[in-house]
């Protein structure tokens, strides 16, 4: 068994692999989040290469269903199965995900042709998946965190989350300032409670911009994406406002049975605590004195 260590959100991810890991395996944004020794906190990812064979009468009641993702729950544990096409006549399967209640460890197997890519090498994502916040989501949701569709950035050593859906801007605003400050990462930002206060996490499921850090920073302002003819910063008082839009640019689960209680617990805590402001911007980059000027 080879082994591999990453860490994210301040939790150590640990990839075992029947196959040899090499330095080439993933893609080479993972440089940034490898590490040689383990912290307290450890997910374990198990990969093993030809799938075994599946019964769905054994499998447990079905979750989820939504191509190309089916998942069954049986006795707390669950199993996510990626089929290889869309279509849902087309029952083929790339990989079978066996994942223990509290998601601290899956095991993986994987089809032939996921077993091909894996020796090839240059992969995107830890669990081969087309993105690893299928698996992370659910690890963040029982540690106090979650995922935003947001560009999270640290200007002058604080940390600013910008929140909205494509095309609101993201990736705009991050070029816009990068010479400003430090992208963590242009599309979805974790954002997690440690010891009483809220950190943002530059992680690797990037967008548009291929820019990613290991970095994070406490979170000291929510900016929510309009774009505009002028620069200006509204703010935004009544904390049921701030959760709407906070629970509506949240990246959810896809096993969202076990999610909601202790995520909209989440997002209260970050409307009550966390200033927010509606932020409406034009390309001229004028936005960040703005930005900047603004006393948290």
């Amino acid at each position: 068994m080879f082994s591999r260590y990453y860490q994210v959100a301040g939790i150590t991810i640990k990839v075992n692999s029947d196959l040899e890991i090499t330095d080439t395996t993933f893609a080479p944004k993972f440089k940034l989040f490898e590490i040689k020794v383990p912290g307290d906190d450890v997910v374990v990812i198990n990969h093993h290469f030809g799938l075994p064979e599946f019964n769905t009468n054994n499998a447990g009641k079905i979750v989820y269903s939504k191509p190309p993702w089916i998942i069954y729950e049986k006795e707390h544990e669950y199993t996510y199965i990626l089929q290889t096409s869309p279509d849902p006549e087309d029952d083929r399967i790339n990989q079978i995900m066996f994942c223990n209640n509290d998601y601290s460890e899956i095991t993986i197997y994987n089809n032939d042709v996921y077993t091909e890519g894996f020796k090839k090498g240059n992969k995107g994502a830890l669990t081969l998946n087309p993105t690893d916040q299928i698996f992370l989501s659910e690890v963040l949701s029982r540690r106090d965190g979650c995922y935003f569709h947001s560009d999270g950035m640290i200007i002058d050593g604080n940390g600013y989350l910008f929140i909205g859906h494509s095309g609101a801007g993201k990736s705009t605003i991050a070029m816009m300032l990068q010479d400003n400050g430090e992208i963590l990462c242009d599309d979805r930002m974790i954002v997690r409670k440690k010891n009483e206060n809220f950190k943002i996490y530059g992680n690797w499921s990037h967008g548009t911009l291929p820019i990613v850090s290991a970095s994070s920073s406490l979170l000291k302002a929510i900016f929510f994406l309009n774009q505009s003819k002028t620069n200006h910063i509204e703010p935004i008082y009544k904390s049921m406002d701030k959760i709407k839009i906070l629970i509506a640019c949240m990246v959810k689960p896809l096993n969202s049975n076990k999610w909601w209680d202790s995520s909209l617990n989440l997002i209260e805590e970050i409307a009550n605590e966390i200033p927010c402001y509606n932020l409406f911007f034009n390309k001229n980059g004028l936005i960040y004195k703005k930005i900047v000027s603004l006393k948290p």
